[in-house]
């Protein structure tokens, strides 16, 4: 069987697991969050790299969806949505983990400044979300 990532969402700390997301099925990460300051010379030949530090601030995305496992279930689907929105909460600094392998992972220090969005949906098999992060903002 092959490996599927996990995309886990960690206190500020990086100690306490907050949630996992369900279903990932798009995501714009990974992208390096370091950036590179190039100088140029009046006179010379080429030029002199300096790294720059951390990246500017981005979006990084996650869009997947939310399945009910017990059939057609408004309720428990409307759960696990309300688990969402209360776990991932505005303005709050997060570590956001995904996986690259069991033992390594890609690490963003992320905040959420946007509304989860949700496709049109009956809610009673499955729900998309989209979650929206901005990445470097604390």
């Amino acid at each position: 069987m092959g490996f599927s990532p996990k995309f886990k969402l960690y206190n500020s700390t990086g100690v306490t697991l907050g949630y996992t997301f369900s279903a990932v099925q798009y995501t714009n990460a990974p992208q390096t969050t370091k950036k590179l300051v190039e100088v140029r010379g009046q006179r010379g030949i080429g030029s002199v790299i300096i790294s720059g530090g951390d990246k500017d601030s981005w979006e990084l995305v996650i869009r997947g969806t939310l399945y009910n496992e017990t059939g057609n279930d408004y309720i428990g689907l409307t759960s696990k949505i309300d688990a969402m929105e209360t776990a991932i909460v505005l303005d709050t600094p997060y570590i956001l983990r995904i996986d690259r392998s069991g033992s390594a992972y890609y690490e963003y220090k992320v905040k959420r400044i946007k509304p989860i969005s949700y496709g049109e949906s009956f809610r009673l098999n499955f729900q998309t979300y989209d979650v929206r992060f901005q990445v470097n903002t604390w």
